[in-house]
């Protein structure tokens, strides 16, 4: 497991546009800003590291990702409407989680550095989400679960700080 100073640091080198707005024992919450093809996106990176992984999943434990402005649109009518590959969330719906990854595929771990994996896969979203508002259709890839909330949203509720 890589730890959080790790993090910390490859993401300043990597990224300078992403600073720590919140750091605590196990915790630390990037904000910074991507700007993948037409728009600059506020981005916010949270992670919370275990206290052990024994019994702990991916779903648990993985990065959450959202967009703080502009927030994402609301398309229902578009091909995997009403927002491709998100998590609900309960807090603030109007910031739901990107899904970046497949949890359940081993595409993530707490061995990888989010300044590899999490950064580079949400430009990579973002510009796949443009493309979607610009052609009503999904080009981006990845496995398309729905609950009516959007696509990955029937899995939303397992993510929890642990």
């Amino acid at each position: 497991m890589i730890g959080l100073d790790e993090q910390i640091t490859t993401m300043a080198a990597r990224w300078p546009t992403f600073t720590v707005v919140s750091r605590e024992d196990r915790a630390a919450v990037w904000e910074g800003t991507l700007d993948p093809v037409k728009r600059r996106y506020r981005i916010r990176v949270a992670l919370t590291l275990p206290y052990a992984i024994e019994n702990v999943t991916t779903m648990q434990v993985q990065p959450r990702v959202q967009v703080l402005d502009p927030v994402l649109e609301w398309h229902p009518e578009f091909e995997e409407g009403p927002v491709p590959h998100v998590y609900r969330n309960d807090e603030e719906r109007a910031l739901p989680f990107l899904c970046l990854f497949d949890p359940y595929n081993g595409e993530w771990s707490l061995s990888d550095l989010l300044a590899d994996t999490t950064v580079p896969w949400t430009a990579r979203y973002l510009f796949f989400y443009e493309g979607w508002l610009a052609t009503t259709k999904w080009h981006g890839g990845g496995r398309h679960l729905t609950d009516g909330e959007g696509t990955c949203g029937a899995r939303a509720k397992s993510i929890a700080a642990v």
